[in-house]
This record gives C-alpha cells, sequence and structure tokens, in this order.
C-alpha cells in the first residue's frame, strides 16, 4: 500500500530500551486499521518481534484470561488470540505476511463456544481478486483490496505502523485509518490520537501512547486502545463501550522475543 501524508502531531515514540517484564506470562474490542504517516520514508520494517502476552477481560458474564501470541510461520505469520472459561471458549487466529511495512492478509477465523456458538471467517483471494467474509452461515464477497484487514490482524498493523513511524524518526501519527472486513460489512476505522499517558499495570506504570476510535457525533459507542513503546508498541489496554455496557481488556504479563 502506498503511504499517504498527513498532518503530524508532534508528541515522539518515546521508546526506551525494552521494559524487564515477567516471563511468566483477546477478545478484540477495537476495529482499527493501516495508519498514514507524516511523509513518505524509504524504511519500512517487513519483520516482526514475536511475542506472547496475557490479558484479563469479562464478556458475556464471564471473567476471562486471554493469550495472545504472535509466531513466524512458513508464510510470514499467525496471531492467536485465546480464551477459556468453564462454561465458554474463545478462539481468533489470524494468518499473514508482511510486506513494504504493511499486513498482507491471508486468512482468518474466529470461534466462540458458549451457550451460543458463533463462527467467523475472512479469507483473503488475490489470485481471484476477491475477500471472502462469513458471518451467520453466510458467505459475503469483497472485490480484492490490498490493504483490507480482519479484525485480529488490523490490530498487529497497528502495532507495525508505529514501529515505522519510530524507525523513521517520525512523530506519533495524528490518525490512522484502516479498511476492515468483518462479516458482510467493509468499514474504514479511524483512530485519533489522544496523547502520551502513563498507566498503571500489572507491570507497573508504563508510559503509552493513547488513541480513541472516531465514531458520528450522535453515537453512543466509544472504543480507546493504550499501547507501550517500550513494550514494541504492544496493546496494554482497550476500552470499549456500547449501550451503556463498557468491556475492558488489561494486560497481566508479555513476555517479548527478539
Amino acid at each position: 500500500m502506498e503511504t499517504s501524508m498527513t498532518t503530524c502531531h508532534q508528541i515522539p515514540l518515546l521508546r526506551s530500551s525494552p521494559a524487564r517484564v515477567p516471563s511468566w506470562g483477546l477478545f478484540p474490542v477495537l476495529m482499527i486499521t493501516i495508519g498514514v504517516l507524516c511523509a513518505p520514508k524509504v524504511i519500512a520494517a517487513d519483520a516482526l518481534n514475536t511475542y506472547t502476552a496475557h490479558y484479563e477481560t469479562s464478556m458475556y458474564g464471564m471473567n476471562l484470561d486471554i493469550e495472545r501470541k504472535l509466531v513466524e510461520t512458513e508464510a510470514g505469520y499467525q496471531l492467536s488470540s485465546q480464551g477459556k472459561s468453564f462454561a465458554a471458549s474463545l478462539s481468533e487466529v489470524a494468518d499473514f505476511s508482511v510486506s513494504d511495512g504493511r499486513i498482507v492478509g491471508q486468512q482468518f477465523i474466529y470461534q466462540l463456544k458458549s451457550l451460543v456458538k458463533r463462527r467467523r471467517e475472512v479469507h483473503f483471494l488475490p489470485e481471484q481478486g476477491i475477500i471472502r467474509s462469513l458471518k451467520k452461515k453466510e458467505w459475503t464477497e469483497f472485490p480484492w483490496e490490498a490493504d483490507a484487514l480482519d479484525r485480529l490482524s488490523q490490530q498487529e498493523q497497528l502495532r507495525l505502523t508505529l514501529i515505522n513511524a519510530e524507525e523513521n524518526g517520525d512523530a506519533a501519527p495524528e490518525s490512522l485509518t484502516f479498511v476492515v472486513i468483518d462479516g458482510p460489512k467493509r468499514g474504514e476505522k479511524i483512530l485519533d490520537l489522544v496523547g502520551l499517558e502513563e498507566l498503571d499495570t500489572a507491570l507497573g506504570p508504563l508510559e503509552t501512547l493513547h488513541y480513541r476510535r472516531r465514531y458520528e457525533a450522535d453515537s453512543d459507542r466509544s472504543s480507546d486502545i493504550w499501547v507501550a513503546p517500550s513494550l514494541d508498541f504492544l496493546m496494554v489496554l482497550t476500552r470499549h463501550e456500547e449501550d451503556g455496557s463498557p468491556v475492558e481488556l488489561s494486560i497481566t504479563s508479555a513476555e517479548l522475543d527478539g
């Protein structure tokens, strides 16, 4: 994807040496997408450090511990998010590669097993010129878009965009726009930079970048995400609220490779 230009909020990324974090080691609640950087540069990371991180959250009236893991595969990377309780299990898996500083989707599978069962899939098929998406047992086909992401890999694109900005010596992007395929919907999700904030976490105090999703003025929804530059821009906290029902996911441990 060609990087477009936008104005920049002059907040440096302030990435320090990696923090010492426990080795004892998502339900993704945000719809977020590929960033617009301040100016085109020649540096674009085509490799990501793998990691294992654990989060705690509550959903559907249940408390869940979520393990998120990024591993290398023969075809690129696999990002998984797994959680299980006595009454339910949640699994999300996204396969993708990285090229020219962007995530290139391969496939995404989401499964929820509880009193209700849900399954979603997204298949990226450039040879056929389409993207196929499953929700509620119905398939939808979209024309091929090289920039399109699924609901899980979009979060890794946020991380990759911020890594590239740092490598280029750029300020934190003031806004980020992502194209996301989810069921029968294709949406453009916009994140606006709120600022630098220090959070108290299970890993101790962390300097974070806080982004907020842009909604219509009359919307009753809000979505926020905090990522830590010192943890290779891992997500450390998300909050989403809709119809007065808040969902929060917060980090409890992290182990970075490389």
